[in-house]
């Protein structure tokens, strides 16, 4: 897997050229203060906590908010990001088009399910590039060590196993961490 390779470039790249880029089956790029970044293909561990996070939160919501996988948000000029999992609520149901990407605007929630290949310092460049940017919490779950964190403008909190899932913008939405490695 080839997570987190940045492509070289002479020059900061901008949105529109990256979202000018051609498609290409099989791969993904996010685009992270100006550089590209390549994303390596999920494996079925990562998918199957995507889907868990992902349905939770779509019965949590319950016609309040979406939750969405893999869309594509603008965040700024130089940022696209592509969260595993992601929340608008309704009161920003103007900003989401069903037919369009990428999003003019951060989600209301970020979830990024963090592949073993994903390096630690782009990983948290990520985080803080969402807050930046006016998402208001993001969870970072790390499958292999069968943890997460929650972040928000204002601090972060590590959940470790045995640990309740505290989210301040939606609680009890995810009962614990143990919930997401559970028979995985």
């Amino acid at each position: 897997m080839d997570s987190g390779v940045r492509m070289a470039t002479t020059a900061t790249m901008s949105g529109l050229q990256f979202d000018a880029l051609p498609y290409e089956e099989g791969r993904r790029w996010e685009l992270l203060e100006g550089d590209c970044i390549k994303v390596s293909s999920p494996t079925p561990r990562h998918q199957e906590i995507v889907f868990r996070v992902l349905l939770s939160l779509r019965q949590y919501l319950a016609g309040n908010g979406t939750a969405l996988a893999a869309v594509e948000f603008a965040l700024s000029e130089l940022i696209r990001l592509r969260p595993d999992v992601c929340v608008s609520l309704a009161d920003r149901a103007d900003l989401l088009d069903l037919d369009r990407v990428p999003i003019p605007a951060a989600p209301y929630l970020a979830v990024e399910v963090i592949s073993p290949t994903e390096r630690a310092s782009e990983s948290q460049d990520k985080v803080r590039a969402y807050l930046r940017n006016g998402t208001r919490e993001v969870w970072q779950i790390f499958p292999r060590s069968r943890t997460g964190s929650v972040h928000t403008p204002t601090g972060s909190i590590v959940l470790e196993q045995g640990s309740a899932m505290t989210s301040a913008l939606l609680p009890g939405c995810i009962e614990s961490i143990d919930q997401l490695f559970a028979s995985l």
